[in-house]
């Protein structure tokens, strides 16, 4: 789970997000090794992978309370949105804001101290967030509950399975007022129940107000939880609209679409 970023454009309004010909590219490294002499005078060898553009003149203005979707295939620029978004990565050029507190849950294990029980990362990830000690503690029976980690709240997190990542992870999250919530993916490593019971406190944030921007590959999910769709191609908004007429266009991007015989 990602700290809160601070908004970097105070005239958003809490909930807001604003992204503005975002351009985004990383480079590719592939240390070939150099010679003595080249270690010597500092010089590195000329060529190379060029770099990887991963947000091409991106665009997206999102209204507090939002519930958006975004879609592509993999390397598409959906996670690299979401990082930028979250604070984590700078643009090359354009402009990103986010107004108010955001929480986002991109990888998991992101934040916690692996040496540290589930229970002292409660406390850390709590601060990271500015909370105080107090209003942590206010909280840490209902997030220890919805966890369903039991005993392993005090155990170390490096013995954690990927499973309890999300449920701890999750768990801080769900309890944290947020503004803005950046979701990608991490749903999918959950069992069914748990997945449920995360939709169901998404939907409580959503109704209490917060701004939603979620990635994922699982199109059912998307439909239930979101009413607009960005759909990201080479690091392009391709499109963007209502989730109805956004995953056609995607299927059909994909090559998924389903064709239905005309009757004969």
């Amino acid at each position: 789970m990602t700290p809160r970023r601070p908004a970097l454009d105070e005239g958003v309004r809490p909930g807001e997000i604003v992204l503005e010909h975002a351009s985004r590219a990383f480079s590719v490294k592939a240390d070939r090794g150099r010679t003595l002499k080249e270690m010597l005078i500092g010089r590195r060898r000329a060529g190379g992978p060029a770099p990887v553009q991963a947000l091409r003149d991106v665009s997206l203005h999102i209204q507090p309370g939002e519930t958006v979707g975004m879609v592509g295939r993999n390397g598409a620029g959906k996670s690299s949105t979401l990082r930028v978004l979250a604070g984590i990565v700078p643009l090359n050029s354009g402009r990103v804001a986010c107004g108010g507190q955001v929480v986002a849950q991109l990888e998991l294990g992101a934040g916690f101290g692996r040496d540290f029980s589930g229970r002292e990362n409660i406390f850390l990830n709590g601060a990271l967030h500015g909370l105080q000690k107090e209003q942590i503690e206010s909280r840490l029976d209902a997030i220890i509950g919805f966890s369903e980690l039991g005993d392993f709240i005090d155990a170390p997190v490096a013995t954690y399975s990927s499973g309890m990542f999300l449920r701890l992870g999750f768990s801080i999250a769900a309890h944290l007022d947020a503004d803005v919530l950046l979701i990608d993916e991490v749903l999918a490593v959950g069992d069914e129940a748990f997945q449920r019971r995360c939709e169901a406190r998404i939907a409580e944030q959503i109704a209490a107000g917060a701004t939603l921007v979620l990635v994922s590959h699982d199109a059912a999910l998307i439909e239930r939880t979101c009413e607009r769709l960005v759909v990201l191609d080479g690091g392009r908004k391709v499109f963007d609209g209502p989730v109805d007429e956004g995953m056609p266009f995607y299927h059909r991007l994909m090559g998924t679409a389903v064709t239905v015989p005309s009757p004969q």
